[in-house]
C-alpha cells in the first residue's frame, strides 16, 4: 500500500481555532489587551472565567450593574484580606463614611492645592532638564501624586518616599492573595503616625479621621487603618499611572500636544480622554446578590463579577474609534472613575494633577521623545508603566 502524501494526510486534519480566554495575568495580556477586550465585548459579554468568576464588559451592562449596588454588592472577597474600607462596602455603612472623607475633596479644598502641585511639578522638571531625560514614571508620574496625596493627609515627607514603594507594589499584583502582603507595611506605618497624631493634632485628613464620629461613634482603628490604606493608595497609584500613560500617548502623537501648547483650554477634556483612554483602573469586583440575567445568561446568587471599567471605555457602541486618542472628543459619561454611589470621591483632585503635571510637563519639554520601549507593569487590575524612558531638552 503506498502511503499518502504527506500534505494531503496533513490537510486532512480538521483545525480549530484555540478557546478564546480572558486571562488579565497571563504573560502578553498588556500587550494584547483591546483585541482581548473587543473579543470579550462582541463574543462573549457575559463570559465565566477559569475561576467562575463573571465578566461583564459592554458599557451599557457595566454601566447598568455599577448603578445597581442592591442587585451587584460591593461586599467581595477582597474584604476578608484588608481592614475595612468604602470600596468594599455597602449603603448605609458606605453612606455615612463616604460623607465623612468627602469633606476633604470639596471642590474649594482640591483649588486650594493647585500652587502646591504647580511648584512641585516645576521642581521635578528642573532636575529632569538638568539631566537631560531619565525615566518619566519614577521621576515625575510618581512624584507629582505621592508628595500631594501625603500633604493632604499628613504623611511626613521622610515617610513619603516609603509609601510610595509600598503602594507601587500594587500595580504588580497578579493575584488576589498577594494583597494582605502588599498591605501589612503600610498598616504598620500608617499605626505609628495615627498613634502620633492621637498625642498631637495637626491640621491634616488623620486627624480629621481621628476627630470625626459617624452615627455618634468614633471610628475603629482598623476603619482608620482601611481609610488610610485607600486613600493612599488610590492618590498614588492611579493618578500616577494616569500622568505615565499620558506622558507616552502625547509622545506618540505630536500634532495633539502641539494643540495642547497652543490650546490649554483643551487640557481638561485631553484628561478626561486619557483617562477614558487609559483608564488606571482597569477592572472591579463585584458580588450578586440575587440570580441575575444579562443577555440571557443568568447569574447566579453568590457569584463574583468582574465589572471590566477598561473594556467598557473601548466599547465601540459608546466610543467611536475608541483606541484613537482625540483631545477633542466629546465625552458625556465614562467609567474610569467608576460611577454611582461609589463614584471616585478623589476624581477632582486626580483631574487637577494629570492636568497640572502634564501640562507643565509639555510646555517645559514640547519637543520630548521617548528614549527607549516603556515597559509595563504587569497586574490583574490596573493599567500602567513601571518604565517610561525620555530624552528632553533644557
Amino acid at each position: 500500500m503506498t502511503a499518502a502524501p504527506a500534505s494531503e494526510d496533513h490537510e486532512s486534519v480538521p483545525r480549530t481555532a484555540p478557546p478564546f480566554v480572558y486571562d488579565p495575568s497571563a504573560p502578553g495580556f498588556q500587550d494584547e489587551i483591546w483585541d482581548i477586550y473587543r473579543t470579550l465585548r462582541d463574543e462573549h459579554p457575559v463570559y465565566r472565567d477559569g475561576a467562575g468568576s463573571y465578566v461583564l464588559s459592554r458599557f451599557d451592562d457595566v454601566w447598568e450593574a455599577v448603578h445597581d449596588w442592591r442587585t451587584f454588592s460591593s461586599v467581595v472577597a477582597e474584604a476578608d484580606t484588608l481592614l475595612p474600607q468604602m470600596i468594599f462596602m455597602d449603603p448605609p455603612r458606605h453612606t455615612a463614611l463616604r460623607g465623612l472623607v468627602s469633606r476633604a475633596f470639596t471642590p474649594a479644598r482640591v483649588a486650594e492645592l493647585e500652587p502646591f502641585v504647580r511648584a512641585r511639578a516645576r521642581r521635578l522638571l528642573d532636575d529632569l532638564a538638568r539631566s537631560g531625560g531619565g525615566d518619566a514614571q519614577e521621576l515625575y508620574a510618581a512624584q507629582v501624586p505621592s508628595a500631594v496625596i501625603a500633604e493632604l493627609i499628613g504623611v511626613p515627607a521622610e515617610n513619603v518616599a516609603e509609601f510610595q514603594s509600598w503602594t507601587a507594589s500594587f500595580l504588580e499584583i497578579t493575584s488576589s492573595d498577594d494583597y494582605a502582603a502588599a498591605a501589612a507595611h503600610i498598616y504598620g506605618l500608617f499605626s505609628r503616625l495615627l498613634a502620633e497624631r492621637r498625642r498631637v493634632g495637626a491640621g491634616d485628613l488623620m486627624t480629621a479621621l481621628l476627630d470625626a464620629e459617624v452615627d455618634g461613634q468614633r471610628l475603629t482603628e482598623e476603619e482608620l487603618l482601611g481609610f488610610c490604606l485607600l486613600l493612599i493608595l488610590a492618590g498614588n497609584d492611579t493618578t500616577s499611572s494616569l500622568i505615565g500613560s499620558g506622558i507616552v500617548r502625547l509622545a506618540q502623537d505630536a500634532e495633539q500636544r502641539q494643540q495642547l501648547r497652543h490650546h490649554p483650554e483643551l487640557w481638561a477634556g485631553a484628561v478626561e480622554e486619557l483617562n477614558r483612554l487609559e483608564s488606571p483602573t482597569q477592572v472591579l469586583s463585584r458580588s450578586a446578590t440575587r440570580d441575575v440575567a444579562v443577555h440571557d445568561v443568568i447569574i447566579p446568587a453568590g457569584s463574583r463579577v468582574m465589572l471590566v471599567w477598561g473594556a467598557a471605555n473601548h466599547d465601540e457602541r459608546e466610543f467611536p474609534d475608541p483606541e484613537r486618542l482625540d483631545i477633542r472628543r466629546t465625552i458625556t459619561r465614562h467609567l474610569a472613575f467608576s460611577h454611582g454611589i461609589h463614584f471616585c470621591l478623589g476624581a477632582n483632585l486626580a483631574r487637577l494633577e494629570a492636568r497640572v503635571a502634564l501640562q507643565e510637563w509639555v510646555d517645559r519639554f514640547p519637543e520630548y521623545v521617548l528614549d527607549g520601549a516603556p515597559v509595563r507593569a504587569s497586574s490583574i487590575w490596573a493599567r500602567a508603566f513601571r518604565h517610561v524612558p525620555v530624552r528632553v531638552s533644557p
